[in-house]
């Protein structure tokens, strides 16, 4: 009996097989599993018996061939039951020799070795076959024993065949395929059960067949090549073919026949506390499937559980079956149950097999060669880690220092801290602003989460988080663009300039003068998500012997990077979207890969995003292009349409006001060369789309160039927030940042490949001549990488110098004032406790803050509350406190007093420093000559006054709005589903204590 499928590529290996045998079956019947064959077709041809002693005088015997078709057939057993009720089998037949399509003999003796041994061996109830591989030399199984309600092999799959387990008879169970059914077993058993499915019905009707008092006999001398075609993802559940280098995984049928088995070996009675104890079990094997690497069974396993739940009632069924019909117990058949030991030994033999698979055998001389090459790399990356960080140490070493010893790092981009590590946590998490009025619903500014993850390491100071931010994107930033380098070129040379070129993009872009940190960590991270890209992937330059794979790990470690990148700069999103579905069109295989990577991300900007699209009529979608960088006219432009020129000019704070040509006299100069030079490195990225040996990788990375340059294009245009002089465009640094990463990566494909060959033996030229070729052609190359090193280096040095010296953005400082302590003590004394900060410009103009810490924070930072502002939108106390501070400004007022003391303000403070020095006295004396204030403390920084109509023990603003945000529904929702795939995605990305060659992708 063969059955048939919609894939046919091994059964003419089968049938050719079959025929080939010494001794033919009676009958050969190929069940057409597709429902094609309406109607049985019968054929037949006649076997001469063989000129060999005895073989005079015996007659010719003539074999049957019968097609039928079966429909809807739910397993093997399934479809050769249906099979065998539209064929007349003939009355002698005494048992059944059933194959898949996909199993054929090994050898021409196998049936006449199964027939011999039921011969010898006739209270056997079922004969099985040595179970090996298509190729015939490795071992599937050799029938199996049974376990804790479950089946083992004791037989390592895939082990070579060394005849080893050839001394089995009596086992447990035996696979379907090849076995020798004889017909009197499947009346008294009332037929297979094809509810187990075919990876596990033979296990059920052998356990029936044992437990009955029936023999099951393996036969190690019959081989079965079987090529396990559904089991290893190289067929479709349908029948349908699928590529062999793309399996699909079958973990799902797998671990469902597994259950269906488990179940129905035990008691009903149990089943309910069962459930529960492998409910816990599922969430166990799912993390430790995950740190395997294997997510889709991790996914698997957490389904089983309910799955068991729909599949019980029939369940029942079965087991009622297995019940009913068992008469030895299972104790009396110790011979057929593989103790502890013996299972605990195979899975060590397993172990050991799994770690030799897929590892490159190694002589002296090659592992030699890699641990020079090995350590020489690591060498130069730590070299060009450690420049970087000297370099920013040296130039910022007294900003450095004074933040450390107790002040907050500010800059022209970024605002001081005084905040604690739990108040830094709760204006992560919650949707409320603190920085608008009194507050505001808004959602959280992205980037404080990765503030709170830096304050992890520095054990919950704040503001030296904000340090290790500044100085760490150094070193770690050079570490990343060198990985992301290593995957497009293994020249070190060539990796470790492109290394410091894309440090030098921060001086030059000014993200240190500005203390922008949002940008410094996307500088830091982005390289390396698309580094771990490539390589979950498998696309990427190695050293030979070793080749690429694939990795899962790789694919969680470029999720969790991405996940402060569009942390720090929302905006980036959206392109990188579009890079990745890009991304599907050139990469080979493992596409689900890349879908799964931005997941994680979009969890993270969850709130942003939906506030986003549920108030896009409001204007809400231009916190996407906002961070918590401080946007000014100054720094961000204004909005304007932009060429690619200008767009280039503002990210690297080039004047072109007074045109081009201005450029020509010498305090110009450099900002040309700048220029000019990403013009020289932007050609040579034109250049990689020429190249044969880097075609695909270098239209990817030219696809990220230009989503970046789009999203240039796009930032500059829109309003992100109002500053004293207008309307205030988006920064064109992201998406100008990711422009570039995709240029030095095409400049690092023009490198090439740059791998030297290991050769043990140096061998002679084929032909004279060549090796004298081959000698001018490496030195052509070598001299042609060396030149693009040296244009490299170069350009680092340019743009750092011009970033340290040219651009004049400024300094970090470092901020170690602000509020008077009598002041800082009242904000600590409640929660609800605020203080109005305000600074009188000039005669007509004056600005206001809402101090809950002791500076002006920059947890208070949000977003969606300037993109609210840049639509024409305020709230109430903004207007209210805007009214009152004006009015304060012109006269003394004592209603102003009481609208700032009635929105729960405790005190003024008056910055002295902070504009006009007139402005600045008349304002003071306004806000004394108010009713209901009190000058408590006035130093060279400010004067503190506080309101003292309304009790001290009742003063507060009204914090409802803020305590139902924070026990929204929605917001634990977030805040568990973020943190549980974040974690999971961490479990994934751990490092792996062994090898497994199952790893998905």
């Amino acid at each position: 009996m063969i059955t048939v499928e919609e894939d046919l590529r091994f059964l003419p290996d089968t049938i050719r097989a079959v025929l080939g045998q010494t001794v033919l079956p009676g009958v050969i019947v190929v069940i057409d599993c597709t429902g094609r064959t309406d109607r049985p077709l019968a054929s037949s041809f006649t076997v001469e018996p063989a000129h060999a002693h005895g073989a005079q005088g015996r007659r010719a015997d003539t074999v049957s061939v019968r097609l039928v078709g079966v429909k809807g057939a739910r397993s093997f057993s399934d479809a050769v039951a249906k099979g065998m009720r539209r064929v007349d089998l003939d009355p002698g037949t005494k048992a059944l020799w059933t194959l898949h399509d996909d199993s054929r003999p090994a050898h021409e003796t196998c049936l006449e070795t199964l027939l011999e041994r039921w011969r010898y061996t006739p209270t056997a109830s079922l004969l099985g076959a040595k179970q090996v591989d298509w190729g015939g030399g490795n071992l599937h199984d050799v029938g199996t024993y049974a376990g804790r309600h479950r089946l083992e092999s004791l037989v390592v799959d895939g082990e070579p065949d060394q005849e080893q387990y050839d001394g089995r008879r009596d086992v447990f169970a035996v696979s379907l395929a090849g076995a020798l059914v004889p017909l009197a077993t499947l009346d008294s058993l009332g037929g297979v059960d094809p509810w187990f499915g075919t990876f596990a019905e033979s296990g059920d009707f052998c356990r029936r067949i044992c437990l009955s008092g029936g023999r099951v006999v393996v036969v190690p001398e019959a081989e079965i090549a079987h090529r396990r075609a559904r089991y290893e993802g190289v067929r479709s559940r349908s029948g349908e073919p699928i590529d062999e280098d793309a399996p699909a995984s079958a973990a799902m049928a797998v671990l469902e026949a597994r259950q269906r088995y488990y179940y129905t070996d035990i008691r009903m009675g149990w089943w309910p506390l069962l459930w529960v104890l492998r409910l816990l079990r599922a969430v166990v094997m799912a993390l430790s499937r995950l740190s395997r690497k294997q997510p889709y069974v991790a996914l698997c396993e957490l389904l089983m559980p309910w799955r068991a739940l729909a599949m019980f009632p029939t369940a029942v069924r079965a087991r009622r079956i297995v019940g009913r019909q068992s008469k030895v117990p299972l104790s009396r058949l110790s011979v057929l149950v593989a103790s502890r030991q013996q299972i605990a030994r195979w899975r060590d033999r397993m172990q050991a097999f799994r770690d030799q698979q897929g590892s490159v055998v190694l002589d002296p001389l090659a592992k030699a060669h890699l641990r020079r090459r090995l350590l020489r790399r690591w060498i130069c990356a730590a070299a060009a880690a450690v420049l970087a960080l000297a370099v920013v140490l040296a130039t910022y070493w007294d900003v450095c220092r004074a933040a450390l010893s107790g002040g907050s790092l500010t800059g022209a981009s970024m605002l001081p801290t005084d905040a604690g590590f739990l108040r830094l946590l709760e204006a992560a998490t919650t949707s409320w602003t603190l920085g608008a009025g009194t507050g505001a619903v808004a959602p959280p500014t992205p980037w404080l989460l990765v503030l709170a993850a830096a304050s992890v390491l520095t054990l919950g100071n704040v503001a030296a988080a904000t340090v290790l931010v500044f100085v760490s994107s150094a070193p770690l930033g050079v570490l990343s663009f060198w990985a992301l380098a290593g995957v497009f070129t293994r020249s070190d040379a060539v990796r470790v300039t492109c290394a410091l070129l894309w440090f030098s993009l921060s001086f030059a872009f000014g993200l240190y003068g500005s203390a922008n940190l949002a940008m410094l960590t996307v500088m830091t991270f982005l390289p390396a998500a698309f580094a771990f890209a490539f390589r979950a992937v498998g696309m990427y330059h190695t050293e030979e012997p070793v080749r690429p794979h694939h990795s899962v790990q790789a694919a969680a470690l470029s999720a969790l990077c991405f996940i402060p990148v569009v942390a720090a700069e929302p905006q980036l999103l959206l392109p990188l979207v579009a890079t990745f579905l890009a991304f599907l069109l050139f990469v080979r295989r493992h596409r689900a890969t890349l879908l799964l990577i931005p997941l994680p991300s979009a969890l993270v900007l969850a709130p942003t995003l939906v506030n986003a699209v549920h108030h896009a009529p409001e204007g809400a979608w231009r916190q996407l292009f906002g961070d918590v960088a401080v946007p000014t006219s100054e720094t961000n432009g204004v909005p304007a349409a932009l060429g690619l020129a200008d767009l280039a000019a503002r990210a690297f704070g080039v004047d072109v006001g007074s045109g081009w040509l201005s450029w020509l006299r010498a305090p110009q100069v450099v900002s040309f060369l700048v220029l000019a030079m990403l013009a020289v490195l932007t050609v040579l990225a034109v250049v990689s789309l020429f190249l044969p040996f880097a075609l695909r990788v270098s239209r990817m990375m030219w696809v990220t160039t230009v989503c970046g340059g789009i999203l240039c294009l796009a930032s500059a245009r829109i309003v992100v927030g109002v500053d004293a002089d207008g309307a205030v465009a988006g920064s064109v640094l992201p998406g100008m940042a990711m422009a570039l990463l995709g240029v030095l990566s095409c400049v690092c494909l023009v490198a090439g490949g740059a791998i030297r060959r290991f050769v043990a033996l140096r061998r002679p030229a084929a032909r004279p001549g060549d090796e004298e070729d081959v000698d001018v052609r490496s030195t052509v190359v070598a001299v042609a990488r060396a030149l693009l090193v040296v244009l490299l280096a170069a350009a680092a040095c340019l743009w750092a110098g011009y970033g340290i010296a040219g651009r004049g953005d400024g300094r970090p400082g470092v901020a170690d004032g602000g509020l008077p302590m009598v002041a800082v003590d009242y904000l600590e004394q409640s929660p609800d406790h605020r203080i109005l900060a305000l600074s009188a410009e000039s005669g007509s103009r004056i600005s206001y803050a809402s101090m809950s810490t002791g500076r002006g924070d920059v947890i208070e930072v949000s977003t969606a509350q300037r993109a609210q502002v840049a639509s024409g939108q305020r709230p109430a106390s903004d207007e209210a406190i805007a009214s009152a501070a004006s009015r304060l400004l012109a006269n003394a007022d004592s209603q102003a007093v009481a609208d700032i003391a009635a929105l729960g303000f405790g005190g003024i403070y008056v910055v002295a420093d902070g504009g006009s020095e007139n402005a600045v006295s008349q304002l003071m004396a306004n806000i004394t000559a108010s009713n209901g204030t009190q000058s408590v403390v006035s130093n060279a920084s400010g004067t503190y006054f506080r309101l003292t109509l309304v009790d001290t023990l009742t003063q507060g603003v009204d914090l409802n709005g803020q305590q139902a945000v924070s026990a929204s529904p929605w917001r634990y929702a977030w805040l568990w589903c973020a943190g549980i795939v974040t974690a999971l995605y961490c479990i994934v990305a751990l490092p792996r204590t062994h090898r497994y060659n199952q790893e998905e992708a």
